[in-house]
């Protein structure tokens, strides 16, 4: 017995190593591809700094962004205490520190999550690379998505989620707090315990205090701005089919697994535990606000605003991933799947190519900053696997009906 738990131990540690092994390779990427990683300048236009200052962070002035506080005081504070006040290079060095470490903090913690909701360990394995693999991670630091704060969202939200599934509500109303200084949309946290844990709403609504206090309180002590969020969610009209390219990638081919999943389970209404009961019962609400928000107080070009809802994302297309096992491995061991996948993928890849190099004025109209080769090459490939697990599986769907309709 002891030998077995050791090897299990031992299973884990691998795992993290690989998640480790596969951020760097997504760090190295966003380097290579341009954006803000690639040099103390590319982070000072993220920054909205002089080039030779992004420690400067001047889009901290911007009232939209203002209270987002917390990773901003990490980051400037640890480099304020090792380096020179015009280090610009070692600022970038811990900007980038940080941004790995918090990475790597929440695909180590969203393993643990999925375990506390009792998936097996491969399967935690796989939803993990399920994150690290969805574009707005891999590509978090490419324009036009400019990750800054939210990898430390990520993780908190994690960790409030891992409280909540044990019930405390102390811990998930501090870590709310945490991630409310953080950022704004890191308040679906409490609200997923308020909405989906059991007991009385009188007691539930003390969830609240920490965050709210939290959120207030900074924008006492820093002075109240209110900003315009409106002025920029206007453009996610004005360019509506750049809008659904962005929104279809925050997660690509798990869009269509997450709202089977969470729709499946919100019927079946099955609660295998309390973390069970708080993902699905808050599921819809989450779904709707995060996406309404995406579009409404914001761009839904940057990814990583709806993508902090990934926990369910994951979460509920693990789940239709393994009611439908049966099918999913009968699809992969046929080779008529395969000729139909590989041909989805070629038609699909050779229209945009040919649009790209024919026309590619007339794509810029349409796709504005979506027309680039990273987002036109992870578009493709997901709508590929969207279009190849999905046309067989809608086949299916009328013959079941007529076989119930049979068996009846």
């Amino acid at each position: 017995m002891k030998t077995e738990i050791a090897s299990l131990k031992r299973i884990e540690f691998a795992y993290f190593g690989i998640f480790l092994a596969v951020l760097v390779a997504v760090f190295a990427l966003n380097y290579v591809a341009g954006g803000t990683l690639t040099s103390p300048a590319h982070l000072a236009i993220d920054l909205a700094s002089p080039p030779d200052t992004p420690q400067a962070w001047l889009i901290q002035e911007w009232a939209v962004v203002k209270y987002r506080a917390l990773f901003r005081l990490i980051v400037r504070g640890s480099w304020a205490l090792l380096f020179a006040p015009n280090d610009a290079q070692n600022f970038y060095r811990v900007f980038v520190f940080w941004s790995f470490v918090f990475f790597y903090c929440a695909v180590v913690t969203l393993y643990f999550f999925l375990r506390a909701l009792e998936f097996e360990r491969r399967v935690s394995f796989i939803g993990c690379l399920l994150f690290l693999l969805s574009p707005p991670v891999l590509l978090a630091y490419k324009y036009p998505v400019y990750t800054r704060e939210d990898v430390l969202a990520y993780w908190l939200v994690l960790l409030g989620l891992i409280a909540a599934c044990q019930a405390r509500l102390f811990w998930v109303s501090l870590i709310s707090a945490l991630a409310a200084l953080t950022r704004e949309t890191a308040m679906i946290l409490p609200l997923a315990y308020f909405v989906g844990a059991a007991g009385a709403w009188r007691k539930k609504v003390l969830v609240w205090i920490l965050p709210v206090a939290a959120l207030f309180g900074i924008r006492w002590l820093w002075g109240l701005v209110i900003g315009n969020n409106f002025a920029s969610s206007i453009l996610n009209f004005q360019t509506p089919f750049e809008t659904l390219a962005f929104l279809y990638c925050v997660f690509g081919a798990l869009w269509l697994p997450y709202v089977l999943g969470l729709r499946d389970r919100w019927r079946r209404g099955e609660f295998p535990n309390h973390g069970w009961r708080v993902m699905t019962i808050s599921g819809p609400l989450i779904l709707v606000l995060v996406l309404g928000s995406a579009i409404f107080l914001a761009r839904a070009r940057e990814a990583r605003i709806a993508f902090i809802q990934f926990p369910w994302a994951i979460v509920f297309a693990l789940d239709w991933f393994r009611n439908q096992r049966a099918w999913l491995a009968a699809r992969a061991s046929s080779f008529s799947f395969w000729v139909l996948a590989c041909a989805i993928w070629g038609i699909l890849s050779a229209l945009v190519l040919y649009f790209h190099l024919t026309n590619p004025e007339g794509m810029r109209a349409y796709l504005a900053d979506f027309k680039n080769g990273y987002w036109l090459v992870a578009g493709t490939l997901h709508l590929s696997i969207t279009l190849a697990i999905f046309l067989p599986w809608l086949r299916r769907r009328p013959s079941q009906l007529v076989q119930k309709t049979q068996a009846s």
